[in-house]
């Protein structure tokens, strides 16, 4: 409802993905009549999952949208020296040289830590991770923000990109060492960052 279709609920988004929390209620009884909001509030405050927020303006999901929502609040500034990403060998292969971008969703998803991003990772010989040089990113004005326990940002350059590592965190051989471009990738769009 609040990451994927909110249209086929009959929900009112807003830019930054709040919809009240009534039309949300409203539609899980159509299909879950003994859904209450203390159920609601519960998944929100439940510390397993902080994937969602409620406050003045509503309930949302803080990160994983297929569809564009803007980023408010203040990006993380300075950001860690490091960020993590868990990925596949075949996805790794063009970070190189063409970055990291969000695929099917609108922002990068990034981990705090090496053992969380080991976890998304989808390489069925094992956790495969990559590095994010953050602190480079932010030099170059990559904004990343803190949403839940994941950190959002829009994509990652070619030489912002960091070494692969295995679950232990020993560098895995990716060949992408020697073909690294010296020239800036193409960024797209900036987008526009809000304070509320």
């Amino acid at each position: 409802m609040l990451r994927h279709k909110p249209d086929e609920f009959g929900l009112e988004i807003d830019t930054y993905g709040y919809a009240p929390v009534d039309q949300v209620l409203q539609a899980l009884q159509e299909r879950y009549e003994e859904v209450t909001e203390d159920d609601v509030l519960s998944l929100v405050d439940d510390p397993k999952q902080r994937r969602f927020e409620v406050n003045d303006y509503g309930i949302r999901a803080l990160y994983g949208h297929s569809f564009f929502i803007e980023m408010d609040g203040e990006p993380m500034v300075p950001p860690p020296d490091r960020l993590y990403m868990g990925t596949t060998h075949a996805a790794a292969r063009a970070y190189a040289t063409e970055g990291i971008t969000s695929g099917d969703r609108y922002y990068v998803h990034l981990s705090l830590d090496r053992e969380t991003a080991a976890g998304r990772s989808h390489e069925k010989s094992g956790p495969l991770v990559v590095e994010i040089l953050a602190d480079k990113a932010h030099e170059k004005d990559i904004a990343f923000f803190v949403r839940g326990e994941v950190i959002l940002t829009e994509e990652i350059p070619p030489e912002c990109v960091g070494q692969l590592l295995g679950a232990e965190g020993s560098s895995v051989g990716s060949g992408t060492e020697d073909t690294r471009q010296s020239a800036p990738a193409s960024f797209g769009r900036k987008p526009r960052f809000v304070t509320r």
